[in-house]
């Protein structure tokens, strides 16, 4: 569904980017995004990002940071010329999971919060919210449908 979507994306001359959920974020997960934007993409930078997901309760085995695989999946794609690559995750995971401080300043974060106002942007100004998922229940029409804004 990934290729089908892409390219009715832009076949409609709409902007997209690349969700990758996982349990671990090592470099062999990074590589095989890298493979399939090279196979499928042309090696083309998604215009909305590659953002990787991190709200996996079997992250937190082992006691690994989750901020380190976190940081390892966004590094090895930048250091493979993706310039706009950045972490999904639930408020929650946010602000009491992720070491926040343990992940560079510049990494984009999407914040899932459910909520009237995006309470990520507004404590934490020093971090950048590119995008905030405020709901995963919008009915229009027949179809229940997640929602985003997109800070440009």
């Amino acid at each position: 569904m990934f290729i089908t979507h892409v390219n009715n994306a832009v076949a409609y001359n709409l902007p997209y980017g690349i969700y990758y959920y996982a349990h671990t974020a090592i470099i062999d997960k990074a590589n095989w995004v890298d493979k399939q934007i090279k196979t499928y993409l042309n090696g083309q930078n998604p215009p909305l990002g590659i953002w990787y997901d991190a709200e996996d309760k079997s992250m937190l085995k082992n006691n690994i940071n989750v901020a380190y695989m976190i940081g390892n999946f966004i590094n090895r794609l930048n250091e493979l010329d993706y310039n706009y690559v950045g972490l999904y995750s639930s408020y929650n995971w946010l602000t009491n999971i992720i070491d926040l401080n343990l992940l560079a300043d510049y990494i984009p974060i999407w914040s899932a919060q459910y909520y009237h106002e995006n309470r990520f942007k507004l404590e934490y100004p020093n971090h950048i919210c590119k995008i905030w998922q405020y709901t995963d229940h919008k009915q229009i029409d027949d179809m229940i449908l997640d929602c985003n804004i997109y800070y440009a």
